[in-house]
């Protein structure tokens, strides 16, 4: 598999994943590896229920492989406990979801900083820089809103900041423009190129739509549970 750099980032190794139910068994990952290089930028493909969410899950660490490994900047995550992967993802991961998951009390600035809160990272500095970001995704004004005040897109757009905001090497996005109008998917996919590029983050994209799969650097495509093809996309 292509790797930006020598050293992958994130390395998935003959993964599998079978969900189990008293009369059923269904194997959303069937045998999958692929690699990501530091600092690349890659999207996944796929019609519905091809394995593209199973498939972040599980480099998340969210889900583990019923078979196969996961390498997250070199550490095997099948030897690690439930709580060394939980620090794992604090100290590595930021999640762009589906859903929004924004506390209601709090405003848009608050939600959005609110991981520097957590980890004591916030200084002067760094909250200016979540003023930065949220100015950047066309929220400048409205940082003061709480959530339902906001519409969907606009508390989406909290959501990715709030990601972002803590320099996480490796960036896992599942549809985050789904709620965005093309102007705003558009300034969304340059502040993550801008990550990419200027602070060397990893960022994994799932998404159904080609335009946007046009920012990344390379597509998987995923088909019933496997690679289907690569393409490299030309800049």
């Amino acid at each position: 598999m292509h790797e930006k750099q020598s050293k992958s980032v994130i390395r998935v190794e003959k993964v599998k994943k079978v969900y189990k139910t008293k009369k059923l068994e269904y194997l959303a990952i069937r045998d999958i590896s692929m690699s990501v290089g530091r600092g690349e930028f890659v999207s996944v493909l796929g019609p519905s229920g091809s394995g593209k969410t199973t498939l972040m899950n599980l480099i998340g660490t969210l889900d583990r492989p019923t078979h196969g490994r996961i390498f997250i900047d070199g550490v095997d995550t099948s030897e690690l406990s439930d709580r060394e992967l939980s620090i794992l993802r604090n100290r590595k991961i930021g999640f762009i979801f589906q859903s929004y998951n924004l506390v209601p009390y709090l405003t848009a600035f608050e939600n959005a900083t609110l991981p520097l809160m957590v980890d004591g990272l916030d200084s002067p500095e760094n909250l200016a820089r979540g003023k930065e970001l949220l100015a950047a995704v066309g929220l400048g004004e409205k940082m003061g809103k709480k959530p339902n005040e906001l519409s969907g897109g606009e508390q989406q757009r909290v959501a990715i900041v709030r990601a972002l905001i803590n320099n996480p090497p490796i960036i896992l996005a599942d549809e985050p423009t789904g709620n965005l109008d093309s102007k705003t998917s558009d300034a969304v996919m340059d502040v993550l190129k801008k990550m990419a590029k200027e602070n060397n983050t990893t960022i994994v994209m799932v998404t159904h739509e080609e335009d946007i799969a046009a920012h990344s650097e390379r597509s998987v495509y995923l088909r019933d549970g496997l690679v289907e093809r690569e393409k490299m996309v030309r800049k």
